[in-house]
C-alpha cells in the first residue's frame, strides 16, 4: 500500500520557506518519514515488551507485520481512538 499527501500552502509561505530551506517538498518528505520511523521504533518495542511479558513468541516478522499484529493484539491504538478515550 502507498499513500499520499498534498499540502496546500499559500505563495507568500512558499516564498518564505524558499529563504530558509532548498526544497520545501523534500523537508516535508523527510519530516513524515522521519516521524514514521520513530512511531514503528516504538511500536516495535511496545509490542515486544507486550510478548515478553505474556511469556509468547513474537511470529510477526517485519515491521509491517508487526505493526499489525501489534494493532490486531490491542498493543496499540489508532491515535483519534485514544483521544477521543481522553
Amino acid at each position: 500500500m502507498h499513500t499520499s499527501y498534498t499540502v496546500g500552502i499559500t505563495t507568500g509561505e512558499y516564498k518564505a520557506l524558499m529563504n530558509v530551506m532548498k526544497d520545501p517538498q523534500e523537508y516535508v518528505d523527510n519530516a513524515l518519514h522521519n516521524r514514521a520511523r520513530i512511531a514503528t521504533l516504538d511500536i516495535q518495542r511496545k509490542y515486544t515488551d507486550f510478548k515478553i511479558q505474556k511469556g509468547e513468541a513474537i511470529t510477526a516478522i517485519g515491521s509491517t507485520a508487526i505493526i499489525e499484529a501489534a494493532y490486531a493484539e490491542g498493543v496499540i491504538r489508532l491515535a483519534y481512538v485514544a483521544e477521543d478515550d481522553k
